[in-house]
């Protein structure tokens, strides 16, 4: 290509340029699937929710979401494609719609058109919303065995502690 643009650069710029954008749309999409295997990992290993759309599939809603500038009235229909969250604990409902903004927001600028931009911020909103819905469904009280295991660290704690003055004693 690089000797074919030096005998003739006017006729064949636009091959290059052609060349320049298949490169970038490329490099898009590359980087749309790269976020959906992080996004359906991260539900897997975090909020206990393993994706129904396999990678391919999930990069495609993510694409679809963004070309089409859902707003938020779909954020629940992009959930609900990934699984179901109504059987899920508070914590992993929360963790799941805080993953599912960060992958929203993380997807490049450039898919969303101009004129879909405040439909992207509306729909980043939701999801934001419906996190902390469901983060406000966490108790404010530790549970009993949370409890515990701060009493069990706080004994750990004194006991290192108490071995540390000892041993400055000793010195």
């Amino acid at each position: 290509m690089g000797a074919d643009l030096r005998r003739d650069p006017e006729r064949r710029m636009g091959r290059y340029w052609l060349t320049m954008s298949d490169a970038k749309a490329f490099t898009v999409v590359r980087s749309v699937f790269e976020l959906a295997e992080t996004l359906r990992r991260d539900l897997a290993d975090q909020a206990a929710l393993v994706a129904q759309p396999d990678v391919p599939e999930l990069a495609v809603q993510l694409l679809t979401a963004a070309e089409t500038g859902w707003g938020k009235a779909k954020a629940a229909t992009l959930m609900a494609q990934l699984g179901d969250v109504k059987p899920l604990r508070a914590e992993a409902r929360c963790k799941a719609w805080s993953l599912l903004r960060s992958a929203m927001e993380a997807l490049p600028a450039t898919l969303w058109a101009t004129d879909k931009l405040a439909t992207r911020r509306e729909l980043l909103d939701e999801l934001q919303r419906q996190a902390h819905a469901a983060h406000s469904e966490l108790p404010l009280l530790p549970s009993k065995a949370e409890r515990r295991e701060q009493e069990w660290r706080d004994s750990i704690a004194a006991r290192s502690r108490g071995e540390r003055d000892a041993m400055r004693g000793r010195q």
